[in-house]
């Protein structure tokens, strides 16, 4: 009889945790498995976040150092999905620490670790200590570990920062200094932003300025904000990215020390030394609003970069591509980065509203303008934006009578209501998707030719999954996200993957991974059997990839009479395809639904879930059609 696991009861994260854990299948009396990277797949996470680990490395370890050498402890930086990226303290670890394999490129979110300090800091996303028996496993129960995380200037979080000791158990010491670490690192990620120039330290008290808990906003050379922490923030009255510093602080901000009247604070401003500060931590050209964006198809990577110059002048962007090739990804990551990015992302989809509604929803409405409308009146999507981005997914479904009136928008820059006679500017960066051909549309009447040309700043397209030159790193990627354990993708498996048309592009992908990895759990590899039938049954009818020529010349049997061939025949071609291979396993299925329709082939494609010319095509590759 299984034991129950004891809840702890002291505190409300923890008990949430270990229901968590529970939930995950985990047993506290046994060591699970670990998920851990292999060589390329880390090479790659250091190349990501190769900025981050230099700032932990600059900022946070010297005061690790200083205050925990005595001890044997070590400091560990994970990323957002859990994997332990560099590790600095005791040069090696003991026998207790090796067998829980708390190493570079292990993972350590609570599904599979259970309880931990990092894995709890990325689901609560706050300061958490987990000492000794407050861990899920048993086998963790000898460590006290405090992890923080660590946030972009964005909001974004980018990893956990944590301290492991194997003998001292944490106290709130250890957990103010954690979060001072994270902190540390936070303020250098801040003073990295793009075109800084100033940083200005704000504090009611002359003696808080170095505190570290002190605001802190940067400024360009022109004297505008580029970026700010939440301190300043509130002390500021909530100043964003884009005013000037002179509006909050005065005339004479940039001076070295000084002191606001207005505002009672003291203010201390220092220059910052770009060149000599990246030449230190930076080893690439990628600035930090582009900490993990990363695009190894060319032609992705051009479109990044181009539509990465048109938002800062507020030109129109136009994002064509397929159905799923993440368009509203790509809109995110250029808001994440952009000089917009504190203010709002407000995206539509002009395919879902009803027609009836599309224009109070965009617009707006004055209280009591139609029956059943808000007592209130309601602001509008592009009111909501303002000062941000709104995103105009599927622009080519809107309404003829909305595209006249967003046209004015975008002319005057300023919204009239629905049953109002008063205008409200707007200052918004327009960023419309669509998966239609737009000046097809135009020459149809279905789209005014004045507006696609408003909206066609420039005009950047995605790549189709199937086009890209990164399609198997694609694959891989989401295999790793959707496994269960560690798991290899079968080489057969893998070339008919990378030469599917993928028509639902990263959507189709991601979807079909999610269940595939729900079918292998338990196995060590991820084989066309794991597949949805739906998707096993196109890859029967599609061109074979390179590692089935030796297969399909095996399969190329003398049957090619165009009846159905007899069972011996259909065992000995079975036989020669090698059935213990993927397309020796693809064969036989044809093979076997060809011979229950006794040779019709309307029959054998409708029990298959394919076209009879898909079929015929199969067929005669197998040599059982001329």
């Amino acid at each position: 009889m299984a034991v129950k696991p004891h809840l702890p009861s002291t505190q409300a994260w923890l008990a949430d945790s270990w229901q968590r854990s529970i939930g995950a299948g985990l047993s506290e009396f046994q060591l699970p498995q670990e998920l851990r990277l292999d060589a390329s797949e880390l090479k790659q996470k250091h190349e990501q976040y190769q900025m981050l680990i230099a700032l932990v490395q600059s900022h946070a370890l010297p005061l690790f150092n200083q205050l925990m050498a005595h001890s044997n402890s070590r400091l560990l930086l994970s990323d957002a999905e859990g994997y332990v990226l560099r590790h600095w303290g005791v040069s090696r670890y003991s026998t207790k620490l090796a067998d829980v394999a708390l190493d570079i490129g292990v993972n350590w979110l609570e599904q599979h670790k259970g309880t931990n300090a990092i894995g709890t800091a990325l689901t609560a996303k706050q300061a958490v200590s987990v000492v000794g028996e407050q861990h899920f496993i048993r086998q963790n129960r000898f460590m006290s570990c405090t992890a923080c995380p660590i946030f972009s200037p964005q909001g974004e979080m980018l990893g956990v920062i944590d301290i492991t000791s194997e003998q001292q158990r944490h106290t709130q010491q250890t957990l103010m200094l954690v979060s001072s670490l994270a902190q540390q690192v936070e303020t250098a990620l801040l003073c990295h932003l793009p075109d800084s120039r100033y940083r200005i330290d704000l504090a009611a008290q002359p003696n808080l300025l170095n505190s570290g808990w002190q605001g802190i906003v940067i400024a360009d050379s022109d004297g505008r904000i580029v970026g700010c922490n939440p301190m300043a923030k509130q002390l500021l009255s909530h100043a964003k990215v884009g005013d000037s510093v002179e509006q909050y602080l005065g005339d004479n901000w940039s001076r070295a020390g000084g002191f606001n009247q207005h505002l009672d604070l003291h203010l201390q401003t220092q220059p910052l030394n770009i060149p000599s500060i990246k030449s230190r931590v930076v080893t690439s050209n990628k600035s930090l609003n582009q900490l993990g964006v990363r695009f190894r198809d060319p032609q992705l990577e051009r479109a990044w970069q181009h539509a990465n110059k048109v938002i800062t002048k507020q030109i129109p962007l136009l994002v064509l591509g397929e159905t799923g090739v993440g368009k509203e990804q790509f809109v995110k990551k250029l808001h994440a980065q952009s000089a917009r990015r504190t203010e709002p992302l407000v995206a539509v989809n002009c395919a879902a509203l009803p027609a009836e509604l599309v224009e109070s929803e965009l617009f707006g409405y004055q209280a009591g303008a139609f029956t059943g409308a808000n007592r209130t009146g309601f602001i509008g999507k592009i009111r909501q934006a303002h000062g941000g981005f709104l995103f105009l997914d599927e622009i080519g479904e809107m309404p003829l009578a909305a595209q006249s009136r967003l046209l004015r928008v975008l002319q005057e820059r300023e919204v009239v209501p629905v049953g109002s006679n008063q205008s409200f500017k707007v200052d918004i960066q327009i960023i419309a998707a669509t998966h239609m051909g737009l000046e097809q549309q135009v020459a149809q009447g279905l789209f005014r030719q004045d507006l696609f040309y408003r909206l066609n700043g420039l005009q950047v397209r995605l790549p189709a999954l199937r086009e890209r030159q990164d399609i198997e790193r694609i694959i891989h990627k989401l295999h790793r996200k959707h496994r269960i354990a560690p798991q290899a993708i079968c080489p057969e498996l893998l070339g008919l993957l990378m030469q599917h048309d993928w028509p639902g592009n990263l959507r189709e992908l991601d979807n079909l991974m999610q269940v595939a990895c729900l079918m292998a759990e338990g196995d060590d590899t991820l084989t066309w059997q794991h597949l949805p039938d739906y998707l096993a049954a196109k890859l029967m009818c599609e061109p074979l990839c390179e590692e089935a020529k030796t297969c399909q010349d095996a399969a190329s049997h003398p049957l090619s009479s165009g009846i159905a061939p007899q069972p011996n025949a259909l065992f000995l071609a079975a036989e020669t395809a090698d059935i213990n291979s993927l397309h020796g396993a693809i064969y036989s299925n044809v093979l076997q639904a060809f011979q229950a329709c006794n040779g019709n082939v309307s029959q054998c494609a409708k029990r298959l879930g394919i076209s009879r010319n898909a079929l015929y095509r199969r067929l005669k590759q197998m040599g059982l059609k001329g």
